[in-house]
């Protein structure tokens, strides 16, 4: 099993609920718990619900991941 790795959003950033398919906005200062990568797409757990945050939306703040990526 795979440890989570959190961070705090440093901007606004737009996601996609999973698995309704909203588009929504994930805002500045929000904790996320990163479950999953893949093709530079982030899944991540915000408040009991997933959203996926595709590679434009993640630029700026998954550089800083200090932890590998799955």
């Amino acid at each position: 099993m795979q440890a989570l790795s959190s961070v705090e959003l440093k901007r606004d950033c737009e996601a996609v609920q999973i698995p309704a398919g909203h588009a929504v906005v994930l805002s500045v200062g929000t904790p996320v718990d990163i479950t999953q990568t893949l093709g530079g797409s982030y899944t991540v757990l915000v408040m009991g619900g997933l959203f996926r945050i595709a590679p434009k939306d993640a630029a700026g703040w998954a550089a800083d991941l200090s932890s590998p990526r799955y």
